[in-house]
């Protein structure tokens, strides 16, 4: 069954969406600390473990070699990253798309891909 073998990766993708596409004026609640630039802090967090759990799900049910699982995590990633940013310019109450939104999404796969290199590294 994919949803039991997908499942880090489908419940990471669900809380992107929940975080992303919520109205704006529910977004100011959930802040609890109000400092500069903290959503870039946790787009980049998002994306981060999202492509994690999507490495740790592709790496475990597939046969594809490393370097295409990292591909395929980057292309999804950045995917999701690209339609979350149209979906709140467009459809998302007092949200806006932004371009350091995405480059922050970026950034956390990038992040993992440093991340991994270093485990790669180590082992």
């Amino acid at each position: 069954m994919i949803l039991k073998k997908y499942y880090k990766s489908i419940l990471s993708f669900a809380f992107i969406l929940f975080l992303c596409l919520m109205p704006g004026s529910e977004t100011k609640k959930i802040m609890f600390f109000d400092f500069p630039h903290l959503d870039k802090i946790v787009h980049f967090g998002m994306f981060f473990l999202f492509s994690f759990a999507l490495f740790i799900d592709l790496n475990n049910n597939t046969e594809f070699p490393k370097k295409k699982i990292l591909l395929t995590v980057f292309f999804l990633s950045f995917f999701v990253g690209v339609i979350t940013e149209i979906i709140q310019k467009y459809f998302i109450p007092l949200r806006s798309g932004d371009l350091l939104d995405l480059l922050a999404d970026t950034a956390g796969y990038a992040g993992f891909l440093f991340v991994i290199y270093f485990i790669r590294k180590e082992s």
